[in-house]
């Protein structure tokens, strides 16, 4: 019987969606180890036991997988980023369709045969087109700088398992080379004023998070700088700096927020530097091309080339025609409701975020599209409201990973639509609500497509489109 402590040779043969290694002992007990791959022999160190199952960490790598590679990046292994950017792509691909099906199968209760294979990313290093950065005064020091002197002052990304934890980030693959230069000019700067980073203990402090928002077809650059409060004169040399160095840039923001919660959202903006946006182009399948503006807080997918595929993915499950009228929840900032516009008879789009819809309706104009309405509601509410869905036969939805409010999925159970198109990043959260979906009865699953929208993790979009069952 195993314990914690007990050091155990372990054969991976799979991950868990979560990206860690799945062995077994002789007697069919799980284990499920930290850093090891599919293929790997390993020596491991129980660190947790549970009735079940267990969990370890890797001590030693007796034999390498094939299927391992040379992770690029140097913080590989200790921040959250890219926690499987030592597995070949193509492995990646395999593990998230299979992180789909078992999530389908095993929380939904669908039979499923057999999915398509996810569909892969053309750029797996520096496709993020948004980045998030936190400060912290718990600086994180790797084991080989465990004995350099620990300046309680880090600007960078969470390590897993801590919460306030940050390690400071020198080189990340995820964005660009010039948004990491951006990085480092402002973690330099505000070291060396001793400006103090925002403590979640005390509640005092100045400095809370960095966005970094790239766009991939046009040359815009946004810096959003969150703060506790806004000094004027501090920022205004901030500014300065940023623009001397980085002409690329093309607006500086100093967003504000008295909030406790560590979440990266501003309450007041103050622009600093351009218009405030930032304007991003999308294309069709037919390589029309689509106007975004988003703002500091509006969500927009954050691979923009491989969102164009996962907006035509939607559109062939959805098999949109002149006649539909589409229901469009969550909509963000209207760039599924606007390319679907194109080949619809009308969108209304709905969304919890003013500034979400502000920009939605900013981004109608742009394109000249004049048949997509767009409300500012809780989903729920306006779920709630029968006359809401009148007159809509389709219906596309793409929440946050929290899936939906168990009303949502009781309200839509018992709708009529020819079809449902849910779009998730969850892939868990997505079987849940489609279990409750499916369960009245009058749906069913008709296509399955994972996009891997994030290379080097464990994370999957999928879009699930379902059918009426009275439809043949």
């Amino acid at each position: 019987m195993i314990k914690k402590g007990d050091l155990i040779t372990a054969e991976v043969t799979s991950l868990n969606s979560e990206g860690k290694g799945i062995s077994k002992t002789d007697e069919g007990f799980v284990i499920f180890s930290e850093k090891t791959l599919p293929g790997d022999t390993a020596l491991i160190k129980i660190r947790k036991k549970k009735s079940n199952y267990a969990e370890a960490v890797l001590a030693e790598l007796i034999k390498p997988s094939e299927f391992r590679t040379d992770a690029k990046c140097s913080h590989f292994g200790v921040c959250g980023g890219c926690k499987i950017q030592n597995f070949s792509y193509d492995k990646q691909l395999e593990f998230k369709t299979n992180v789909v099906q078992n999530a389908l199968e095993r929380i939904g209760g669908f039979e499923i045969p057999g999915i398509r294979p996810a569909l892969g990313s053309s750029e797996v290093f520096y496709y993020r087109n948004k980045m998030e950065y936190s400060f912290s005064d718990d600086e994180w020091l790797s084991e080989k700088d465990i004995n350099a002197v620990k300046e309680n002052y880090a600007l960078g990304l969470h390590v897993p398992g801590f919460h306030s934890k940050i390690i400071n980030i020198v080189n990340c693959y995820l964005q660009s080379e010039l948004s990491n230069k951006i990085l480092n000019f402002t973690y330099g700067f505000f070291k060396s004023r001793k400006v103090p980073v925002y403590s979640t203990k005390t509640q005092t402090g100045m400095l809370r998070f960095l966005i970094i928002r790239q766009s991939k077809n046009t040359n815009d650059l946004m810096v959003n700088l969150i703060t506790y409060e806004h000094d004027e004169d501090l920022m205004n040399e901030f500014c300065f700096g940023l623009k001397d160095l980085f002409p690329e840039i093309t607006t500086i923001i100093n967003s504000t927020t008295q909030k406790k919660a560590q979440v990266a959202f501003g309450e007041n903006e103050y622009i600093l530097h351009g218009s405030g946006f930032i304007t991003e182009i999308l294309k069709d399948s037919t390589g029309k091309e689509f106007s975004f503006k988003i703002s500091p807080q509006s969500f927009f997918q954050t691979n923009t080339l491989q969102a164009e595929n996962l907006f035509g993915v939607m559109s062939v499950f959805g098999e949109f025609g002149k006649d539909d009228n589409v229901l469009d929840l969550y909509c963000g900032t209207g760039s599924v409701s606007i390319i679907l516009s194109q080949i619809v008879k009308r969108v209304r789009g709905v969304e919890l975020i003013q500034d979400s819809i502000n920009d939605a309706r900013i981004n109608s104009d742009l394109n000249s599209v004049t048949n997509c309405e767009y409300i500012c509601s809780d989903i729920k509410d306006f779920l709630e409201d029968p006359e809401s869905m009148r007159g809509f036969n389709k219906l596309v939805l793409d929440p946050p990973r929290s899936g939906l409010h168990p009303k949502i999925c009781e309200i839509l159970s018992e709708t009529g639509f020819e079809k449902i198109i849910y779009v998730s990043c969850n892939p868990h959260t997505q079987a849940r609500d489609l279990k409750v979906i499916c369960g009245g009865g009058k749906y069913k699953i008709e296509n399955i497509q994972p996009v891997d929208m994030f290379p080097h993790t464990y994370h999957i979009e999928n879009v699930v489109s379902l059918v009426r069952n009275d439809i043949n």
